[in-house]
């Protein structure tokens, strides 16, 4: 809200039209960075806010494209440590493409009691940075902030299919800590 008074209150003695121009800005990124708490969910929970652009039951893989309207705050799928958090600078071009795995990106590989997962995330054509909240050897609980992945962008996540089963389709909506995306396969551990 200080942000929104720095620029409104002297651009309301300017000009309202600018005054207005400015609050609506400011709102825009109010909404945009949004991070509502998160009851978390049963079994493996969906990483990111989006829709499910992509599955490969066979060999564990999900794609969730995430929009401009949805909450951009990542989170840990499931109970494990970070392995390896990299962040690597790429491109910018729009998330839902198949270039985009050349696009800016945070890769995170994390230990769990099932086997390793991994996790990308990427940049969109509009955003342009990924804010990471976590660091390498990190424990992480099911539902733990990762990272803000500003504006449009992707999250792609790897599981080992041996030991998890993947239960979303394309096209499901997902909400990242609360939405069941995987489950873990007889005799594994959650």
């Amino acid at each position: 809200m200080a942000f929104v008074s720095l620029c409104v209150i002297p651009a309301l003695l300017l000009s309202p039209y600018l005054s207005i121009a400015l609050a609506g800005l400011a709102l825009v990124f109010v909404f945009m960075f949004r991070d509502p708490n998160r009851d978390v969910g049963q079994g493996i929970v969906s990483p990111a806010d989006g829709t499910v652009r992509e599955v490969d039951h066979a060999n564990g893989y999900l794609s969730i494209y995430l929009a401009l309207r949805n909450v951009h705050v990542t989170r840990a799928p499931m109970d494990g440590t970070v392995k390896r958090a990299a962040h690597v600078m790429g491109r910018h071009v729009p998330a839902f493409t198949k270039k985009s795995v050349e696009n800016e990106r945070l890769e995170i590989t994390m230990g769990t009691k099932n086997g390793p997962a991994s996790m990308i995330e990427m940049a969109g054509i509009i955003a342009r940075r990924i804010v990471p909240y976590i660091e390498e050897g990190q424990t992480l609980r099911k539902g733990d902030r990762i990272s803000l992945i500003r504006f449009g962008s992707r999250v792609d996540l790897r599981l080992p299919p041996s030991e998890m089963s993947i239960t979303v389709r394309r096209g499901d909506k997902l909400r990242a800590g609360e939405t069941k995306i995987a489950e873990v396969l007889r005799g594994g551990m959650e």
